[in-house]
């Protein structure tokens, strides 16, 4: 069950973020390259577990569960400085917009 949950948010913030995160005139280019992510993870991914896990054993096991912990808890931090940014930038474009139109 709690995996379940854990699969439901992951894809409910993986949807948000991807667009969110994009600009309306690139959001083709943002999901795409957030695709690519998604590829490598699935291409690099066994190979990073069979070396660390299997080769390493029990402290591969402490590894990757310390990769998934840090990448977890960064993740919401990195999002939040990505919105803040992004409301910056718009902000000034919007002020940039409002100049053009005084002129």
């Amino acid at each position: 069950m709690i995996h379940t949950v854990g699969e439901l948010w992951h894809s409910a913030a993986a949807f948000e973020v991807s667009f969110a995160l994009a600009p309306r005139h690139a959001t083709g280019q943002y999901l795409g390259v957030f695709g690519l992510g998604t590829g490598l993870a699935d291409g690099l991914g066994p190979a990073l577990l069979i070396s660390l896990c299997i080769t390493w054993g029990r402290p591969g096991w402490y590894v990757v569960g310390a990769l998934f912990a840090l990448t977890g808890l960064a993740a919401p931090p990195a999002v939040r400085w990505a919105l803040r940014r992004q409301s910056a930038d718009q902000t000034q474009a919007d002020f940039a917009e409002m100049e053009a139109q005084a002129a």
